[in-house]
């Protein structure tokens, strides 16, 4: 069920470093997905999301580092997001760097999309991923949260906090040491990945702001998405507007032809060129995040049939049971992940 999605080795930006760092053997760890220390200098090669994954986790249980994502995400720089990194780094306020990664990451990653939204006196980075692998992929996943706190606080400076963060999993160590890294409070089980900051934070000026710098990375960045033919992928586009609109019950083909300015049975025709309906790609991005959430979170399933659009937790059941064979909770009994020692 989990497609081949694609994002560039550059998001292992350091991880030569850090395998040594910790007495590791980098070429053969980096081997184990064919790479080599030189493919990783390579701005336009990508590998699929789940290999990526898998390295990541590979190199956590052989260093014996369970926050392997996290140190990797800390070292990181704007480098690690290839031409995208130079555009965020040239933007004149954090609000104009989280349109350019909003609206572009797809360069970087095609699974991933980041949208921003104020509460209150807090604003809300949230990180969505339409990639769902069996396998345990928490260490892919606190990567993209390190990198994202590692990355504002490059960028904005002095005045950088961390008001809060949530994961969607379980945690892989203790609470006290996800503390110290973010130094901040850090929840578990949650509907969404989301990093929380002072919302005062979003309108101040950056002293790094260059705009001719900037168009001069943005049309550099616009000609490679050219050539990927990323903006051509409608199935990809739909499954990160699905993804964006499950936990707010919009997450129908109605409301995201409206978002794409196409109408219906435009979108179905386009789907249908690409050998998918909507209906049907609803329900695969359905089951790849309850099935995930189910076995590496101890999220509660009436909370988790919310956040997937269900109306309640009786229609999720049975979605679940008719795909899957078995009831959640008893699904989460038979796949659930052991607990952290």
């Amino acid at each position: 069920m989990t497609r081949q999605f694609q994002i560039r080795v550059s998001a292992l930006s350091g991880i030569d470093r850090l395998i040594r760092s910790l007495g590791g053997d980098s070429d053969a760890l980096l081997a184990t997905t064919g790479l080599t220390r030189a493919a990783l200098e390579d701005e336009h090669r990508t590998m699929a999301i789940d290999e990526l994954a898998s390295l990541l986790q590979h190199c956590a249980d052989t260093l014996n580092c369970p926050d392997f994502g996290l140190r990797l995400g800390a070292g990181q720089d704007f480098a690690m997001l290839g031409v995208l990194g130079a555009v965020l780094e040239h933007c004149d306020t954090p609000q104009e760097a989280l349109k350019a990664v909003r609206s572009l990451m797809a360069f970087h990653n095609q699974s991933e999309y980041w949208n921003h939204e104020l509460q209150g006196q807090l604003l809300a980075i949230c990180r969505f991923d339409n990639f769902h692998a069996e396998a345990d992929s928490r260490q892919y996943k606190e990567l993209a949260m390190s990198a994202c706190v590692h990355l504002c606080r490059r960028l904005m400076g002095p005045t950088f906090r961390v008001a809060r963060l949530d994961f969607s999993h379980a945690p892989l160590q203790s609470q006290e040491l996800y503390r110290k890294h973010f130094q901040s409070e850090v929840m578990f089980n949650q509907p969404q990945d989301i990093l929380w900051l002072p919302a005062t934070l979003l309108t101040q000026r950056l002293h790094r702001g260059d705009a001719t710098a900037k168009a001069v990375a943005e049309q550099r960045l616009q000609r490679q998405l050219q050539r990927q033919g990323q903006g051509q992928d409608r199935v990809q586009q739909v499954s990160g507007l699905i993804q964006q609109t499950l936990g707010v019950g919009q997450a129908n083909i109605d409301h995201i032809a409206a978002l794409l300015g196409l109408h219906r049975r435009t979108l179905q025709r386009q789907l249908a060129a690409q050998q998918q309906d909507f209906s049907r790609l609803l329900h695969q991005i359905r089951m790849q995040s309850a099935c995930w959430h189910l076995r590496y979170s101890a999220m509660d399933i009436t909370l988790l049939a919310e956040i997937l659009g269900y109306r309640d937790l009786s229609n999720f059941s049975r979605a679940f049971r008719k795909s899957q064979g078995l009831s959640p909770q008893k699904w989460r009994r038979q796949h659930r992940q052991p607990p952290m020692r």
